[in-house]
């Protein structure tokens, strides 16, 4: 019998596998969730976290992030199968409840914040770069060490370089600190732009950065959909489950549901959807009752948030001194009462419902606490998204 100690070393010796600086609350959260995993009969679970090498750990920390939230909220009698032998080759979990049979297949779309280029940064970039009224799509890639704080230089080099610059040709950025962005341009085939927008190029065609990240969605989604080789039903339901860090609730909306579309006339403003999502093909509405998207909670810092602004101040180091130059101080405090929960995490859950099916939801909330439950004719808020 392990202690609680012996967790803590094999979660330490996870970590140190990767290229990930884990704290001391990342090891002890992973060794708790060892442990609840094991008096659950997960251990082939727990087995297949301490072999998994590399950028492989991420995959089956969600999965192991999964199984601890199922574990916390279905009672003890309720067996939670890993991987279960009489399945060839198996889906990720089997649970039967209530004399129903889930399915769950686990799907693992995001590259954590450890490992992304900086996404606030790059939004941030992003949004000035819409400023430069040039018509040309540029790409961007920043260093690990690049930090907002230099995001006005960088879009200087971008203004002045984006109307002579040859297509696709890299250039090169390097800030004060070292800190450096690749930045390419191109001149649209077909659109016509008012500003320097962001997209993505290949071969020289235009790519549409909303398709993309739609299609890469679909994609990630039909492959999960291979782990069941037979159709959901009332009694035997298949569920897929993606980690959608980074993913907007509309890409996920577009993908399964299909893509939305304005529909303008006779003083009307209305919207609808072509027959292009996952819950139209034959190959997937049979067999996946619905695709529940989670991602991982930010969380709230309570010992920041009972200390004043100038209190918050007072308590930075100088790296974060550094970080935070140009900030005043309420927007320094309320930048730190949240904090980004690491790899293992409590997960936020959306259920995108297959209407094909004819099921009563509770069956599948009894499994899930979910936020929200999407319908065909729902839509997230245009401004950003997601739904509020």
């Amino acid at each position: 019998m392990y202690s609680m100690e012996d967790y803590l070393d094999v979660a330490k010796r996870i970590f140190e596998g990767t290229k990930y600086k884990a704290s001391d609350e990342d090891i002890r959260r992973l060794a708790d969730n060892m442990i609840l995993l094991s008096r659950r009969g997960l251990d082939r679970l727990n087995k297949r976290l301490t072999d998994s090498k590399g950028n492989g750990v991420w995959p089956t920390i969600a999965e192991h992030n999964l199984a601890a939230m199922l574990a916390s909220k279905l009672p003890s009698e309720i067996s939670i199968r890993y991987e279960p032998d009489e399945v060839q080759p198996p889906p990720d979990f089997k649970i039967e409840v209530g004399g129903i049979v889930y399915w769950i297949q686990m799907k693992d779309l995001s590259k954590l914040a450890r490992e992304n280029i900086q996404r606030k940064t790059m939004d941030r970039v992003q949004k000035e770069a819409m400023q430069i009224k040039i018509g040309r799509f540029f790409s961007c890639r920043l260093s690990d060490d690049f930090r907002e704080d230099s995001v006005a230089e960088l879009i200087k080099f971008m203004s002045d370089k984006a109307t002579s610059a040859a297509e696709q040709k890299t250039l090169l950025y390097t800030g004060k600190r070292g800190e450096q962005a690749e930045v390419e341009f191109w001149s649209p085939k077909k659109l016509i732009l008012s500003e320097l927008t962001l997209g993505s190029a290949g071969d020289l065609e235009v790519l549409d950065l909303t398709a993309l990240a739609r299609d890469q969605i679909k994609g990630s989604l039909r492959k999960a959909v291979r782990a069941f080789n037979w159709d959901s039903g009332q009694r035997n339901m298949n569920l897929i489950v993606m980690e959608a860090d980074g993913k907007e609730d509309i890409d996920i909306c577009d993908a399964v549901f299909g893509t939305e579309y304005e529909i303008l006339g006779g003083g009307r403003h209305s919207w609808s959807r072509n027959s292009d999502g996952l819950f139209d093909d034959p190959a997937f509405l049979s067999k996946v009752a619905g695709v529940i998207a989670v991602k991982r909670k930010i969380e709230w810092v309570e010992e920041i948030a009972l200390l004043s602004a100038e209190e918050v101040v007072g308590r930075l180091s100088p790296k974060e001194r550094e970080m935070t130059k140009g900030m005043n101080s309420e927007d320094i405090k309320k930048a730190l009462e949240w904090k980004d929960p690491g790899p293992v995490a409590e997960y936020s859950q959306i259920l995108y419902v297959n209407e094909r099916f004819e099921y009563p939801l509770q069956n599948i909330e009894m499994l899930f606490d979910f936020d929200r439950i999407v319908h065909y004719n729902m839509r997230p808020d245009a401004g950003n998204g997601d739904f509020e």
